[in-house]
């Protein structure tokens, strides 16, 4: 019903413009959303390999402390 209404070159730009910008919105919010899901899937992969670490160090001082005993 909008092109019946609307038969100027001007009108069909500014359509064609702002389906093109709310494309390019859609397309920056999803590659957002998956920059933030892969930033928390590396941060919880780095939280446990720290914990390990922290660990291997515990177990590490006290095979130490039981050595020198």
């Amino acid at each position: 019903m909008q092109k019946a209404m609307c038969n100027s070159s001007d009108c069909k730009k500014k359509g064609g413009s702002l389906k093109c910008i709310l494309g390019g919105l859609a397309a920056g919010i999803a590659v957002s959303a998956v920059g933030v899901v892969m930033m928390n899937n590396s941060t919880k992969t780095l939280q446990k390999k720290a914990g390990k670490v922290a660990d291997a160090m515990e177990d590490l001082l006290n095979s130490a402390k039981d050595m020198f005993q």
